[in-house]
């Protein structure tokens, strides 16, 4: 199960990666071919766009797998480790359905595209392939949140403190660590 994960998250930031750093370079391109040669190019805004909202859906289940997802932790950091997992489990929970529901919709809305034959106005990409990185981020998202979920109900540590709590104790786990080496001393 972990060679799974570890193959997805691989898979997951470089395509993101790749993706992100070709729309900076197309964004790049085209501010250079619109203030330096005063040439613009009219299907820089579609790539871009395109290669942008690509990277970003598929990041938004690296966030999440990294809790690096914005959480107002004020009332849960206040909860006993019981109420914790329960109230873990059942939000991780709704946040996968929600996303799979996503996911499931949004088929409908690639099928309508691709039968209408819509195309964007510069470039001619078919609509329905922008479209698909919808059931894949959500359905990655909805996969993360599940683990999540599952990992809340096992009571995985990780899943059962806030960010604050993580952040204090891995600066403990460091101090100790320098402490033991004698680093700074």
């Amino acid at each position: 199960m972990k060679k799974l994960f570890k193959w997805l998250d691989h898979i997951e930031e470089g395509l993101a990666g790749v993706l992100f750093i070709g729309g900076v370079v197309v964004s790049l391109y085209g501010v250079f071919t619109r203030y330096v040669l005063n040439a613009p190019e009219s299907w820089i805004t579609e790539i871009f766009e395109f290669l942008l909202t690509w990277s970003i859906f598929i990041g938004f289940g690296l966030a999440l797998k990294d809790n690096r997802h914005i959480q107002v932790e004020l009332l849960f950091d206040v909860l006993p480790k019981g109420l914790k997992r329960i109230v873990a489990t059942i939000s991780n929970l709704i946040g996968g359905g929600f996303s799979f529901y996503l996911a499931y919709s949004s088929i409908e809305l690639i099928t309508l595209s691709k039968e209408q034959g819509i195309k964007t106005i510069d470039v001619g990409i078919p609509i329905w392939i922008s479209y698909l990185v919808l059931p894949i981020g959500m359905g990655l998202l909805g996969f993360y949140f599940f683990v999540k979920a599952y990992r809340a109900a096992r009571g995985d540590h990780r899943e059962l403190i806030g960010e604050i709590e993580q952040l204090y104790e891995s600066m403990q786990n460091a101090d100790g660590k320098s402490g033991e080496k004698g680093v700074g001393a």
